[in-house]
C-alpha cells in the first residue's frame, strides 16, 4: 500500500524535547466485546505501521479509556500515549507515542481500552451513542459511531485508534455482544459478515480514512429496512441501495428509497463513477453525517448526504483544513447549482482553510459562505464550465484524499483567462488573507542577468528559472521532456517587493511549436497545470513543481515551448504582455537534440502573422562554422511562393535575414492561431569532433531592430544518435 506521507501534517518540536512524527498505518484490526451482563465494554485494537521519512515519536489518537500498551510485542507504561496538543487548541490533541522510531520502519501497535462514550468534544447532529436498557438477561445495546466534523476528535479516533484524515487503510472490525438472548442487528457499509449470533465481522477496504466507517447497532425488533436495486450508468454496474431506520421513527422508507435512488444515479451521471461498491446504506433518524458510500440523515438532509458519497467521501479531504470543500461545493449543489455572485473585494476576508495543519474541526462558515466561493467562480466562468471542471477535477483525484491547493490549481489550470481571479478568490475568500500592504513582486529570471526590471531585452526565450525533470527527484538541471511517461515542471519564483506574498499560483503550459511571440492571456490559459505556495519574504525565493501528466506529454520530436506566469493577489501580467515586458512571464524555448555528423536537425517554429520580422543566428565559437538555414514551412516540394522564397538561403550567425510575413503557411500539426510557420536548421558538419556541443539561438527583431523573441537549440555530436 501507498503511504501519503506528502499529505501528513509537518514535524512538530515537543516541549520536553524530541520531534512528533507522522506514522502511515496501512491495517487496523479491532475487536469489540460488549457485555450486557456487567453494562460494559472492551476494545482491543492492534496497527500496523511505518514511520515517517524522519525519525521520531509516532502521532495517532484514540479517545478511550487505555488499558494496555504493546508496542512490538513489548508492552509499554499506560503513559506511553499522552495526549498533546501540537497546534489544533483544545480538543483537538492527538496522542503521540513515547518511543522513538527509526524513519522508515516497521512496527505494531496494540492498545487495550475500555470502551464508552469517547473523551470527544460534543457537537453534530447525531452524536455517537452507548446506551444500556431493559433488564438482566434481555438487555438491550444501542450503539453507532457518530461521526462529526464540526467537533474536533470525532472520527474513527472516538471508538479505534486511528491516524488523523490524510492516512488510508484497511480497516477489520469484530463486534461481539454476550450476556443478553436479545437479537440485534448491525448496520454498515463494509462487507459484514455474521459468525454466530450477535457476532459479526466488518471488513473495509484500503481507501478508507478515519471518516469512512459507519456502524450502528440496534435490537433487531427496534429496526425496519428496505432494499432496491439501480444502475449506474458511469460506474457501469448495478447496486444495492439499503434504507433503514427505527420502529419508531414515522419515516416512510419506500419514498426516501425512491428519491435516494434516483438521487444517486443523477450523481453517477453528472459528477463520475460512484466507487463504493455494490452497495449504498443509510440509516434515517436524525441529523445528517456523511460516509463512504453510506450516511445517516433525515429525509430533509439526504440528498446532501448522498451528494457526499462524491464529494467527501468519493474525493476525500486530506486535511480538516480541507473540509470547507465538499461542504462548500455540496451547498452550491444543494441551491441548484446555477447561482452566480461575483467576488466583492470590499469584504472582510474570509477563512475556511487554516493554514494550522493540526486543527480538527471543519468550519461553519464553509456551508454559505463556501457556497458563495463557487457562486464567485461561477460568476467569471459560468455555472455549467464550473460543474464541468468539478467533475473532471473529481475523476483525476478519487485515489488518494486531496487539499484546497490541489482544487486551486486545478480550477487555476484549467479555467482560462479568469485564473487570476481565481487566485485573488482564494487568497481573500478561502485563505482569509487581507490585501498585501506593503505589496510582494513576484518574477522569474528571463536569463541569468535578469536583474528583476520588467522589461528585459536580454536572451529571455531561455528562462534559467523555468526547467523540467522526468522525475519529481529534486533536480535542477533541465532535461528533454520523455513522452509516454509524466513529467515535472519546475519554476523558481522570487519576490523582490517589500512585502510579503501570503500566497501565489504558478500556471504552466506547452506550446507544441516552438515559437518567437507568446502573449499573455491566450498562450498561457488554459494551462496544463499549476503550482501553489504560501509566504514567500522579501528577498526569498522559492521552486515550485507540478506534475506533467503522461496523455498531455507531445511525442517525440515536438519543438515545444514551456511557458510559465506567476500569479499573486492583484499582480497579474498585463492583458497582451510578453515574456520581455513583464516579470510574471517567463518561457523556455530550449529544444534539445542529439545529432549524429553529417545529419541535419530542423525547428519548426511559429511567428504572428503580419508583422515585420528579421531574424539573426548567434552561435559559440564551437559550432559558427556549421551551416544554417531559414526557409518556409510548406506541405510538399512542389509548393512555391515568390514572397518567401529569399528566405531559403543559408543563414550565418549575427546575420539578420529577412523572412516574409504576408502569407500564413498550411502546415500540418499544432501551431499558433493566425502565425506563420517557418523552419530553423542546422547541419552537423561530416567531421565533427564527438562531444562537440554549444546552444544556438535564432533571435526575431522588429522592423525597429527591437528583439522580440527566440529560440535554442542545445545541439551536441553524438555518432550512436538516432536518425
Amino acid at each position: 500500500m501507498a503511504t501519503n506521507f506528502d499529505l501528513a501534517p509537518p514535524l512538530a518540536a515537543l516541549a520536553g524535547g524530541g520531534t512528533a512524527v507522522p506514522m502511515d498505518i496501512s491495517t487496523i484490526d479491532a475487536h469489540f466485546t460488549f457485555d450486557a451482563a456487567a453494562q460494559a465494554a472492551h476494545g482491543i485494537a492492534s496497527l500496523a505501521f511505518v514511520v515517517g521519512p524522519m525519525a521520531g515519536r509516532p502521532v495517532f489518537d484514540l479517545r478511550q479509556t487505555v488499558t494496555e500498551v504493546v508496542l512490538d510485542g513489548l508492552a509499554l507504561p499506560l503513559t506511553a500515549v499522552p495526549f498533546v496538543d501540537l497546534g489544533g487548541g483544545p480538543g483537538a490533541e492527538v496522542r503521540v507515542l513515547d518511543a522513538v522510531l527509526a524513519s522508515g520502519t516497521d512496527h505494531t501497535l496494540a492498545v487495550g481500552y475500555d470502551v464508552g462514550p469517547p473523551a470527544s468534544p460534543p457537537g453534530g447532529g447525531y452524536p455517537p451513542h452507548l446506551v444500556w436498557s431493559g433488564p438482566a438477561g434481555v438487555r438491550r445495546l444501542s450503539w453507532n459511531t457518530g461521526f462529526t466534523d464540526l467537533a474536533p476528535a470525532r472520527y474513527l479516533e472516538s471508538w479505534v485508534p486511528a491516524n488523523l484524515i490524510w492516512d488510508q487503510y484497511t480497516v477489520t472490525w469484530e463486534v461481539t455482544i454476550t450476556g443478553t438472548t436479545v437479537a440485534h442487528t448491525l448496520i454498515t457499509n463494509g462487507a459484514l459478515t455474521t459468525l454466530g449470533p450477535n457476532h459479526w465481522s466488518i471488513a473495509f477496504p484500503d481507501r478508507s480514512t478515519a471518516l469512512s466507517t459507519l456502524i450502528e447497532v440496534r435490537p433487531a425488533d427496534e429496526i425496519l429496512s428496505r432494499t432496491t436495486t439501480i444502475a449506474l450508468p458511469a460506474a457501469g454496474r448495478t447496486i444495492t441501495v439499503e434504507a433503514w431506520t427505527t420502529t419508531s421513527s414515522g419515516i416512510d422508507l419506500a419514498a426516501a428509497l425512491a428519491d435516494l435512488s434516483a438521487w444517486l444515479v443523477e450523481d453517477d451521471s453528472q459528477i463520475g463513477p460512484y466507487l463504493h461498491g455494490d452497495r449504498f446504506v443509510t440509516f434515517l433518524l436524525q441529523g445528517g453525517m456523511e460516509y463512504d458510500g453510506a450516511c445517516t440523515a433525515t429525509p430533509g438532509t439526504l440528498r446532501h448526504e448522498a451528494f457526499h458519497s462524491w464529494w467527501g467521501r468519493g474525493v476525500k479531504p486530506a486535511g480538516q483544513p480541507d473540509g470547507w470543500i465538499d461542504e462548500a461545493w455540496d451547498t452550491y449543489h444543494d441551491n441548484g447549482a446555477a447561482t452566480i455572485d461575483p467576488f466583492d473585494f470590499a469584504e472582510p476576508a474570509q477563512m475556511l482553510c487554516t493554514r494550522e495543519p493540526y486543527s480538527r474541526v471543519t468550519p461553519g462558515a464553509s456551508y454559505s459562505g463556501g457556497a458563495r466561493v463557487f457562486a464567485g467562480i461561477a460568476a467569471i466562468s459560468s455555472p455549467p464550465a464550473l460543474t464541468a471542471l468539478m467533475s473532471e477535477f473529481y475523476r483525476a483525484h478519487v485515489h488518494r484524499p486531496i487539499t484546497t491547493l490541489t482544487l486551486e490549481e486545478h480550477l487555476a489550470a484549467r479555467i482560462g483567462a479568469a485564473a487570476p481571479e481565481v487566485v485573488d478568490g482564494f487568497h481573500h475568500f478561502i485563505y482569509g488573507f487581507a490585501d498585501p500592504s506593503p505589496s510582494p513582486d513576484l518574477w522569474l529570471r528571463d536569463d541569468p542577468g535578469h536583474t528583476g526590471s520588467e522589461l528585459w531585452a536580454g536572451r529571455f526565450w531561455d528562462s534559467p528559472d523555468l526547467w523540467i525533470r522526468h522525475a519529481d527527484d529534486g533536480g535542477t538541471v533541465h532535461q528533454a521532456p520523455v513522452a509516454g511517461q509524466d513529467n515535472w515542471f519546475h519554476a523558481r519564483i522570487r519576490n523582490q517587493g517589500a512585502g510579503a506574498a501570503r500566497h501565489f499560483m504558478v500556471v504552466f503550459n506547452v506550446r507544441q511549436y516552438s515559437g518567437v511571440e507568446f502573449v499573455w492571456p491566450s498562450d498561457y490559459l488554459p494551462a496544463i497545470a499549476a503550482a501553489g505556495g504560501f509566504d514567500l519574504g522579501p528577498g526569498q525565493e522559492v521552486v515550485v513543481r507540478a506534475r506533467w501528466p503522461a496523455a498531455l506529454v507531445p511525442p517525440a520530436g515536438t519543438h515545444a515551448c514551456w511557458l510559465a506566469s506567476v500569479l499573486s493577489r492583484a499582480d497579474w501580467p498585463t492583458a497582451g504582455a510578453h515574456v520581455w515586458e513583464h516579470g510574471n512571464l517567463a518561457q523556455k524555448n530550449l529544444t534539445i537534440h542529439r545529432a549524429r555528423p553529417g545529419q541535419t536537425i530542423t525547428v519548426p517554429f511559429g511567428y504572428l502573422a503580419g508583422r515585420s520580422r528579421r531574424f539573426e543566428v548567434r552561435a559559440p565559437e564551437q559550432v559558427r562554422h556549421w551551416p544554417f538555414s531559414l526557409r518556409p514551412k510548406g506541405p510538399g516540394p512542389k509548393w512555391r511562393s515568390p514572397v518567401m522564397e529569399e528566405v531559403t538561403r543559408p543563414a550565418r550567425p549575427g546575420r539578420a535575414m529577412p523572412l516574409a510575413h504576408g502569407l500564413p503557411v498550411p502546415a500540418p500539426g499544432p501551431q499558433a492561431p493566425g502565425s506563420t510557420v517557418a523552419v530553423f536548421a542546422i547541419t552537423v558538419p561530416p567531421d565533427a569532433v564527438p562531444g562537440t556541443s554549444g546552444v544556438i539561438d535564432l533571435v526575431a527583431r522588429d522592423g525597429r531592430g527591437a528583439i522580440v523573441g527566440g529560440i535554442a537549440v542545445e545541439l551536441t555530436v553524438d555518432p550512436d544518435a538516432p536518425t
